[in-house]
């Protein structure tokens, strides 16, 4: 299929400069990146194959490289690994939740995702981190387009395993184009509703309290939430964070099997309040 023939109906359009705006990213850079990944065309999304190597997928990754700043080269395992540790060491971390708590109001997924990413990885080491998930034989700029499809279509919320997916996520710089709009630290008060509801909330019910503070649909609430639990600021009984590096339990599974579609720890929450 022709990239030039991927999300050209007004509607995929609208739709992907909804996203850019969320994302405070430049409109072109999202929707070159959409196009090898994901077409709103038709009825419903669906997600793009076999994309024809030619020169306007050349040049249409051509715009995408230069505007992301790509390194020149493929990245082996261990490079990836060396990359996210020594970020991590950089990361300001009141710089970070600032961001995140202005970007899950307004619907940015990127800033959520950076957030999710850094507190998942607590308690890491290189050793650690070489036990994730890792398909590439190298890395290309290619692989990384497609990683940054997925933070900024859903978060990373299913991906966040892929050694791939933080380097995509943590190491390369994404454009911002405006400053962030920054929102009061709606945060305590949440936690101070969920509190309010003591043994009562299931999972439902923190969707349903954080609409009052997020606005977005179940997925994108629930992204934000497991958010919240990485960092410990939503506490899972008998599931604490604080000194476990969370990748090591994401098999683990609760009981209550519909809870299993949300991430380790607050997959556990229903069963929490038993």
């Amino acid at each position: 299929m022709q990239v030039t023939k991927i999300n050209i109906t007004d509607k995929a359009k609208r739709k992907i400069k909804k996203i850019a705006i969320n994302n405070n990213l430049d409109y072109d850079l999202v929707y070159s990146i959409f196009c090898f990944n994901w077409n709103y065309d038709g009825a419903e999304g669906k997600w793009v194959y076999d994309i024809d190597q030619n020169e306007d997928s050349q040049n249409r990754y051509k715009f995408i490289f230069d505007s992301l700043k790509l390194p020149q080269e493929n990245l082996t395992k261990n490079k990836v690994v060396d990359e996210i540790y020594n970020h991590l060491k950089k990361v300001k971390k009141d710089e970070l939740y600032k961001k995140f708590i202005s970007g899950a109001v307004q619907g940015n997924y990127c800033l959520i995702s950076e957030y999710s990413s850094f507190h998942y990885l607590t308690n890491l080491t290189k050793e650690k981190l070489s036990t994730l998930e890792w398909k590439s034989e190298k890395m290309t700029n290619e692989n990384i387009v497609e990683k940054l499809f997925l933070k900024i279509f859903r978060g990373g919320s299913v991906d966040r395993y892929s050694l791939e997916y933080l380097y995509a996520d943590l190491v390369i710089d994404l454009p911002y184009e405006n400053q962030m709009i920054k929102n009061e630290d709606w945060v305590e008060n949440f936690v101070k509703r969920v509190d309010e509801n003591g043994e009562e909330i299931n999972l439902t019910g923190l969707v349903n309290i954080l609409k009052g503070f997020c606005k977005g649909n179940k997925n994108y609430l629930q992204t934000v939430l497991e958010a919240l639990s990485y960092s410990d600021i939503i506490k899972v009984k008998n599931h604490s964070v604080n000194h476990i590096f969370i990748p090591d339990f994401r098999n683990k599974l609760s009981a209550h099997f519909y809870s299993n579609e949300w991430t380790y720890p607050l997959r556990f929450w229903n069963e929490s309040k038993k």
